[in-house]
């Protein structure tokens, strides 16, 4: 004789706890998901400035042009953003009045490159690294209070390291810029 098949049905030990480990995944992909859309900007937001940095190289060397790079820290009502100035010698600039609100006036916007506003909470640091300057006459181009990171329109540039930050966490890996534009991530 057959035993009658049991009428208590549920779900065993095993069954529930695999299903709270697959919940658990889920749970904890949605959550990465969420979080990883502002660090997704904010690594678009260095590709985009890796470009802009090409592209300044580019349009220094091309029009022998003294470019750099200028950047402003967030705001209440701006985020973190940047720019680019052009240096114009003493005799283009005397009729230019300072845009820059400090003495040196030599440093002018640059019209043809727009200003970028970065992500919220993505910003970036510039390091200068230590170069000489046999042939440089212009302390205005190497001193202190020159910009960090200056594309000198004959092929050189100041060389620096820029890391980016997101919720002041490093965002990838520092990029490096060599005295000749090189560009190592």
């Amino acid at each position: 004789m057959k035993n009658p098949p049991s009428l208590i049905q549920g779900f065993t030990l095993v069954e529930l706890m695999v299903v709270i480990v697959i919940m658990g995944i889920m749970a904890s992909l949605v959550m990465m998901n969420m979080s990883g859309t502002d660090q997704r900007k904010a690594m678009q937001a260095r590709e985009v400035f890796i470009m802009d940095v090409q592209r300044i190289l580019r349009e220094s060397n091309d029009q022998s042009r003294i470019l750099a790079l200028n950047s402003q820290p967030a705001s209440d009502a701006d985020g973190f953003q940047y720019g680019v100035m052009e240096y114009l010698s003493q005799k283009n600039n005397e009729n230019n009045f300072n845009l820059l609100g400090n003495q040196n006036n030599h440093w002018q916007n640059y019209q043809d490159f727009p200003i970028r506003v970065l992500p919220e909470n993505v910003t970036f640091s510039i390091l200068p690294l230590e170069r000489r300057y046999e042939n440089a006459n212009s302390s205005e181009l190497l001193n202190q209070n020159s910009p960090k990171l200056i594309w000198l329109g004959n092929g050189e540039i100041k060389p620096v390291r820029v890391q980016f930050y997101f919720e002041n966490r490093p965002v990838g890996n520092e990029i490096e810029i060599d005295y000749l534009g090189k560009i190592t991530e």
